[in-house]
C-alpha cells in the first residue's frame, strides 16, 4: 500500500533517511541492514504502509549516490562534496533523487521535506544551506 502525500510520505522520507545513513555504515546487503531496520516496530509500522517508496527511495539513492552527488556538487559555493556532514549530504542526494526520478513529487515538496529533514537532524545552519543548493539546482533543470 503506498500513501502518496501526508504524514506517510514526511515519515518514509525520514525512514529512508535513517536507513540510508545506516547504510552507508553497516556492512551487508541491502537486504539485511533492511531486515536489522525493521526490527525497530516504528519503522516496521512506517514500511508497512509505504514500503514500494521507501524501497524506490533509498535503493536509488544508494544505487546512484555518485551520480546524484555530480548532480548538485555545482551548486555547492565554496564547499567540497567531502566536507559536508553525511546527513546533509544524504539529505540532498534524496531530494535530488526525487526531483530528477520521481515523478510523482514535485521539485518544490522535495525541497521542502529536504529542509525539514534538516532542521530535524542536522545542526542549525544546514536547511538554509541545503534550501539554498537545491534552489540552484532547480533552477539548472
Amino acid at each position: 500500500m503506498s500513501n502518496e502525500n501526508g504524514a506517510s510520505r514526511i515519515k518514509t522520507r525520514e525512514a529512508a533517511l535513517l536507513f540510508i545513513y545506516q547504510s552507508k555504515f553497516r556492512s551487508g546487503s541491502y537486504l539485511n541492514v533492511l531486515r536489522d531496520f525493521r526490527e525497530n516496530e516504528e519503522y516496521d509500522l512506517i514500511l508497512d504502509n509505504d514500503f514500494d517508496y521507501f524501497k524506490e527511495l533509498t535503493t536509488g539513492v544508494l544505487n546512484h549516490a555518485d551520480e546524484l552527488d555530480k548532480a548538485f556538487e555545482p551548486f555547492l559555493k565554496g564547499w567540497r562534496l567531502e566536507r559536508i556532514a553525511s546527513i546533509d549530504r544524504i539529505i540532498l542526494e534524496m531530494a535530488v533523487y526525487e526531483i530528477s526520478s520521481i515523478e510523482s513529487v514535485h521539485t518544490s515538496v522535495a525541497i521542502n521535506e529536504a529542509v525539514k529533514l534538516a532542521k530535524k537532524y542536522s545542526d542549525s545552519k544546514s536547511s538554509s544551506f541545503i534550501n539554498g543548493v537545491l534552489s540552484s539546482y532547480e533552477k539548472s533543470l
